[in-house]
Parts: structure tokens; sequence; C-alpha cells
């Protein structure tokens, strides 16, 4: 019922959009259109600004299976408000967020990760970016909440530093919103002041950093779960790291991209379902889950004639029980698929319009996590962009 208040909400928005012409104006939408082994969804998504500095965001999904008598389902993936200006930036509602700084394999809050009811800021003020918000993960009748936050520190343009923490908690506890919301404050205090039982939270600590050192550009990340790693301990280690290379026309005018990156098995895990840093069903974190290792080689272009970019390049995804759950004592060892593949892409860019297309294509040993079974991973991704006149 929610749901279908929301699209009545977001129609009635769209409708009125083309008569406000400063608005409309200023309007951009894109629309994702992924096919995955016979799975289809399609996204759209708007930006409209409603004034110099506020922008409404808005996006729907359906999704079906081709030749299955299954019915549609519809989603409202955005619905938000985003006020900013040169130095302060406010969003509310379920709009995207994500940190980082990989191209690829993002592990602490992806780009493409699920928009989750949340209400937050962004300063801004060289050398120094701060971000901070409070969402609402919760599904059905669950009590669970995040706390994110965020600092870069780039004091010159060829080398940044990171450092965040992200708090998910399944009980109110005294003094939560100024943990929330009030700038630094980290959310780990919590257990001193006023000292929350640790049974009801799941804290992850994160870092990234960049250096440019012309041609190349490297860049890392890291996350590691709140439960102590050192020798010392006899704890699972839960940690997940990204590790980053780019070289700009290294051969023959071609850019290079590298990166690696792993996850250990139940890396975003606890024990109470509320506390699994998941929304949903779906990862916060990488997306594929957890108990990963994967690596990608590219090469792309620009081409200035065509106005038009392309790339090309390898991977490959080592896949064991990627399901982001929560720790049961008996963690099910699976056989890990292993997927070899191939990337191509190409996008135009028109006057107003963007046009792209992605392709995977990958050789899978162990299908199924069945040994010696083998089989085929296929993704097409056609998307579009375009800024109404």
């Amino acid at each position: 019922m929610r749901n279908l208040a929301i699209i009545a909400l977001m129609v009635l928005v769209i409708g009125l959009t083309p008569g406000l012409a400063e608005i409309y104006a200023k309007t951009e939408v894109d629309m994702v259109w992924t096919m995955k082994n016979g799975a289809n969804e399609l996204t759209a998504a708007a930006g409209i600004g409603l004034s110099p500095n506020l922008t409404l965001n808005m996006g729907l999904s359906a999704g079906g299976k081709m030749e299955n008598k299954g019915q549609m389902t519809f989603a409202v993936e955005q619905l938000g408000l985003t006020y900013h200006n040169d130095e302060l930036s406010i969003f509310g509602g379920a709009v995207p967020a994500s940190v980082g700084q990989a191209a690829i394999h993002q592990i602490f809050l992806r780009d493409s990760g699920p928009a989750f009811l949340k209400l937050g800021y962004t300063f801004n003020r060289e050398p120094w970016t701060y971000t901070k918000f409070f969402g609402d993960l919760s599904r059905d009748d669950e009590y669970k909440r995040v706390g994110v936050h965020y600092l870069n520190w780039q004091p010159v343009p060829y080398f940044s530093l990171g450092i965040g923490e992200a708090f998910v908690v399944s009980q109110h506890f005294k003094g939560d919103t100024f943990f929330y919301f009030v700038p630094i404050m980290p959310y780990y205090l919590s257990k001193y002041f006023p000292g929350i039982s640790t049974s009801i939270d799941n804290a992850f600590f994160y870092g990234d950093g960049r250096l440019q050192l012309a041609p190349f550009t490297f860049y890392g990340e890291l996350l590691v779960n709140e439960f102590p790693m050192s020798p010392m301990d006899d704890n699972p280690k839960l940690f997940a790291i990204t590790l980053g290379l780019e070289a700009e026309e290294l051969i023959a005018g071609w850019d290079l991209l590298a990166e690696f990156s792993h996850v250990s098995d139940q890396a975003y895990s606890n024990g109470r379902p509320q506390n699994v840093f998941t929304y949903g069903d779906l990862s916060l974190g990488h997306a594929y889950g957890d108990d990963l290792t994967a690596g990608d080689i590219q090469l792309s272009r620009h081409f200035e004639k065509l106005n038009a970019d392309t790339k090309f390049g390898l991977y490959y995804l080592k896949l064991g029980n990627t399901d982001v759950a929560p720790w049961i004592g008996k963690e099910e060892k699976l056989v890990p698929e292993q997927i070899y593949g191939v990337k191509l892409g190409a996008a135009r860019q028109f006057d107003q319009m963007r046009l792209g297309l992605d392709l995977e294509i990958g050789y899978v040993q162990n299908n199924g996590h069945k040994a010696d079974e083998s089989g085929y991973r296929t993704s097409a991704i056609l998307t579009g962009s375009w800024l109404l006149p």
C-alpha cells in the first residue's frame, strides 16, 4: 500500500513537471535495462531541479523473467530531496549514497546499492569532505537502523585519504540521536557512553586512499569488522579489501584499469539477523556479498571524433557462500564457483542523450557449486541518459 502511494505521488510530480519550464529544463533521466541469464530488470530514475539548489530524485524498477508465468515485480527505487550549495548538502528520503574509491569492486557502500530511507548531510570545505547520515533498514516489523559517516582529506589534487564507520543497530538506545547526527562523533563510543550491549550492534571500520604518480593512479579500500583479528585472538578474519591501478593512455592511447578484491566469508555478518550489513536480502557492501575473490583488467579509450567510449577486458570471480546472513555456527561450506570471462562495452554521447551497452560472458567451473559441473553466465546492460530540453 505504501509503495502504491509513493508511485502515485511520483506520477503526479511527473505529470506536473512539463508545465514548469524551469524545472523541465533541469531534468535528467536515466534508464537501465539489465538482462542476466534470462532475468530482466528495467529501472528508470530522474533528477529534477526544482531550483538551483534543490533536486528531487525519483526512480522505479520492474523485474521479470523470460518465458516465465510469474508476475512482474515493481519497486520504488528512489524518492527523496537534496539541497546543496558550494559547501553543504542535505539529503533525505530513499536516495542513493556511496562511499569509496574503487571503479568496480566497492566494499563499503557501493553506488549501485539499494536506496533505503535516510537523512544526512555532506560538508565540503577544502581539503576536507565529511558525510554523515542515519538510515532505516527495517523490513516488516523489525527494528534495524544504520549510522554511517565518512571523512576524506585531500590536501593536494594527487593524494587523498579517507576513514569511515558504519554502525548497524537492532534496538533503540539512550542518546542514539546524538550519535546519529553530531559530526565526527564515533558510533563505537556508544559501547562506553551510555554503554550499550554488544549484542544489539554491528560495527565496521573503513579506510581508503588514492595516489597519483603520472601516468599511474593507485587506490585502495579496506573494511574490517569490529571483531579482533590479531594472532592472539581465535576469531574469524572478517575483512574486505580492494586494490586498484589506473594508467592514462598507457598503450597506444588506451587507458588501463586493473583491480583486485577479496571479501572474507561472513565479513558483513553478525549473530542477529537485524545486525547484518544488508537491506532485506541485498548486501550494502560488495555487490556479490561476501566469501569472494575477484580480479579485473580492462582497456578503455575515448574517440574524440565520434564522441564515443569503448572498453574491453578480462575478469575472474571465485564465489563461495556469498549470502550475507547471520552467523549460525555451522556455515555451510560450498564448492566455490570459478568464473573466467570477458567484458565489452561501448557508449556514445549525442547532443542531449547518451547511450551505452555493456556485455559480459563468463565460463563457470563448479557451476551451481557442484564439483566438475560447467556452465556459462551472460549479462547485457543497456543504458540511456538524457537531459530534457
